[in-house]
């Protein structure tokens, strides 16, 4: 994936804002509306730049919910949002066929009649915990001009010029509008072919749980 560096966006930042340097405050209050903005935009789209595929075990769990093919997703360090499951890697086996499931309470859950021991689950990454600290991450270079119109947005907000925020917020919802548009026209010419079994109902001790 091609990024930027939280310096290069800071940089265009404080360009953009017509001063030469940041004060502390002031960068302090640009991380945070990076961050925040960062965190909104990761999941407005399936972006194919933050997919990823994770094998994952299913079993049965008893607490919070009773199910017999299940895994916990909601604390995975690996993926936030799940779009598809599938039985094998569709990357690397073609035959793999997408698998039904639901969502509930945090787990991933199997039909009960499932024979599956493993799935693998396509989604998107978790978003990094910061950014502008030491050690931190690049940024994603697709979301570069939303973070920075965003973040101009913000900062003229903070300094009570209301119309400019407004003008700054507009372009910015375009900018990734029109990111989301591409995705949605990559996604209709990229699709994986896949197979998809019958659809099954899930068992009683399931849907109680709902």
């Amino acid at each position: 994936m091609r990024t930027v560096t939280y310096t290069e966006l800071k940089n265009r930042f404080t360009s953009a804002i017509g001063v030469d340097t940041l004060l502390s405050v002031e960068e302090t209050a640009f991380k945070n509306s990076l961050n925040d903005r960062v965190k909104g935009a990761w999941t407005r789209a399936q972006w194919p730049e933050l997919m990823t595929v994770v094998e994952k075990t299913v079993a049965a769990v008893t607490s919070p919910i009773v199910a017999d093919k299940a895994v916990q997703i909601d604390n995975d360090a690996n993926l936030m949002d799940v779009f598809s499951v599938f039985d094998k890697n569709p990357l690397s086996d073609r035959t793999a066929f997408k698998l039904d499931y639901n969502l509930i309470n945090g787990y991933l859950v199997l039909p009960a009649n499932s024979s599956q021991s493993s799935v693998f689950v396509m989604g998107n990454q978790v978003t990094p915990s910061s950014y502008g600290e030491t050690g931190d991450p690049d940024l994603p270079r697709f979301l570069e001009r939303y973070l920075l119109l965003a973040t101009i947005a913000d900062y003229y907000k903070s300094d009570g010029q209301l119309s400019k925020s407004v003008e700054q917020e507009a372009i910015a919802e375009e900018v990734l509008a029109l990111e989301i548009d591409r995705v949605e026209r990559l996604e209709g010419m990229n699709k994986i072919s896949v197979n998809t079994y019958p659809s099954y109902s899930f068992g009683v001790n399931i849907l109680t749980t709902v």
